[in-house]
């Protein structure tokens, strides 16, 4: 089954195959959409992820597990902006910086400008899928894929949220964060995300550097580990 966003809501165009300049990928419940300068095509799958076992990731983390809530409960440039300084420089502190980033941004109402500006300046590493967050927001994408109806009102939860390592090293980090929807304040239970993030070390702090989409939903929440507390 296959979803196209109305055509009056500006988004970007994700083409399986096809050459991009710089893109993302967030999958929602198996929903596609690129992050670059231009449109999305989401499509949705209606299946929906059920969790079964949850080995360890591909790397041992070395600290605390992942709390999912790095930053404190707000969906704001302060919460972003805390969560990059208290996340250590770990795999598992770029892994919670990566869910407060899926957090920030991945919601309706958007993200106020000067949030995006201030987590622009701080946040994103010097090579990263957008350089201008200002402007990628204000093209109004469709961040959740088509699962959301147009102009109403959510967020994403870590709270049966999961994450997997894809690779690491001391400096590099890329790691799949599961999320759910929560739409007019009700938690789904069915409705889920699924971004493979890539965080760098810069300047003494975890930054964001790129987005793809890696993992299925119901792939993700089949290996996935969850988060210790999540919010």
């Amino acid at each position: 089954m296959h979803a196209t966003a109305p055509p009056t809501r500006r988004t970007w165009p994700w083409i399986v195959g096809a050459a991009i300049l710089i893109g993302a990928l967030i999958i929602a419940g198996a929903v596609y959409f690129g992050i670059q300068a231009g449109t999305a095509i989401p499509t949705a799958d209606p299946t929906t992820p059920t969790a079964s076992s949850l080995p360890s990731p591909s790397t041992t983390p070395v600290d605390a597990e992942p709390n999912g809530c790095l930053g404190g409960e707000t969906r704001d440039a302060a919460m972003i902006l805390a969560a990059q300084q208290a996340a250590p420089h770990t795999t598992n502190g770029a892994v919670d910086f990566a869910a407060s980033f899926v957090r920030w941004i991945q919601r309706f109402p958007y993200p106020a400008a000067d949030d995006a500006a201030a987590v622009g300046d701080s946040a994103m590493a010097r090579e990263s899928f957008t350089n201008d967050l200002v402007s990628y927001l204000a093209a109004e994408p469709d961040l959740s894929g088509g699962i959301v109806p147009l102009g109403e009102g959510y967020y994403m939860s870590t709270v049966p949220g999961v994450w997997v390592i894809e690779s690491a090293s001391n400096d590099r980090v890329e790691v799949t964060i599961g999320t759910a929807f929560v739409v007019n304040g009700a938690l789904s239970a069915t409705l889920k995300s699924s971004i493979t993030v890539v965080a760098v070390w810069e300047d003494g702090q975890w930054k964001i550097a790129d987005a793809n989409g890696t993992r299925t939903t119901e792939d993700l929440y089949s290996v996935g580990r969850p988060f210790a507390e999540g919010c």
